[in-house]
């Protein structure tokens, strides 16, 4: 069995984070004086870079989102650590590090909040490297974040031949793409399956998501 790099989003894929993300949007555009947003509106905050959803659902104007984002972070921040894992993931992900697959985390968080997240989550044992964006460039795409992780397992001498993005968006569908990775997506974080139309494929369960990798480095 080949054990190919599996790289994991982290929001939505792993951890729960929606209901703690929704809260820091609409504090941030109640402090902002910008328009709330209806849930479902909110709901699509969660996954894609933050640049990216103040100037699409915010409409914020580019020049002031860097000001917007750390407003933003600042609300995150006093929750940040509260999100569950969802049912049965912690338990896919150490299975898969016991079958010896490379795993690392692909976020659009920033790493200056995705490596103590999940280091207090207890995932350091698990995942090599938790690749996340920079500070001085929120707005960097999915696409980069994969690029940039890819680079590091293979420097420890992991082929990218084979290897597959786990995530919940069509941003992670995308950035693999961009990547030339097959993608799967996890139905599990509530996101339409229509998401997934171009992705490798779509599983509902975490336990379902372990066969598609374990199938998949059979061939």
């Amino acid at each position: 069995m080949n054990t190919n790099i599996v790289l994991f989003d982290f929001d939505g894929t792993i951890v729960d984070s929606a209901p703690i993300i929704m809260q820091a949007v609409v504090d941030t555009l109640d402090e902002l004086g910008l328009p709330p947003q209806s849930n479902e509106q909110l709901r699509a905050w969660v996954g894609p870079p933050l640049f990216h959803s103040f100037r699409d659902f915010a409409k914020v104007d580019p020049a002031h989102i860097d000001d917007a984002i750390a407003t933003y972070r600042r609300y995150y921040r006093q929750t940040m650590y509260d999100a569950p894992f969802f049912p049965g993931v912690l338990e896919s992900i150490q299975e898969l590090h016991k079958l010896g697959f490379p795993l690392a985390i692909a976020t659009s968080k920033t790493e200056t909040m995705a490596k103590p997240i999940a280091t207090h989550a207890g995932l350091d044992p698990y995942f090599k490297y938790v690749v996340g964006s920079t500070n001085d460039s929120a707005h960097q795409s999915k696409a980069a974040v994969i690029a940039d992780a890819l680079s590091l397992l293979e420097a420890d001498g992991h082929n990218r031949e084979g290897a597959i993005m786990i995530g919940d968006r069509i941003h992670d569908v995308e950035g693999a793409h961009a990547n030339n990775l097959d993608v799967i997506g996890v139905l599990w974080g509530g996101t339409d399956q229509r998401e997934f139309e171009t992705a490798t494929a779509a599983v509902a369960t975490p336990a379902e998501l372990v066969e598609t990798i374990i199938e998949r480095a059979k061939k």
